[in-house]
């Protein structure tokens, strides 16, 4: 019998990093049946999805965009 190791195997936790942005600006994630959206402080949709992992790294990263934007005029 092999012995294995737990390392480096995905267990699915992911955790995204949304330090970088003020609370203001952090994209809301709402589940409904199997699908994901995420919409942003406005109540705009920015991305529907079937993966929550997916629509939480799009969605944040265009809020970072955003912001930097904001942040830049």
């Amino acid at each position: 019998m092999p012995s294995r190791s737990g390392e480096g195997k995905d267990h699915g936790h992911s955790y995204v990093h949304d330090s970088d942005l003020p609370r203001d600006y952090k994209p809301i994630i709402v589940e409904k049946g199997k699908k994901f959206a995420a919409y942003n402080k406005n109540g705009k949709l920015l991305i529907i999805g079937y993966n929550r992992k997916i629509v939480e790294r799009y969605a944040y990263g265009q809020e970072k965009i955003r912001f930097e934007r904001q942040r830049q005029d």
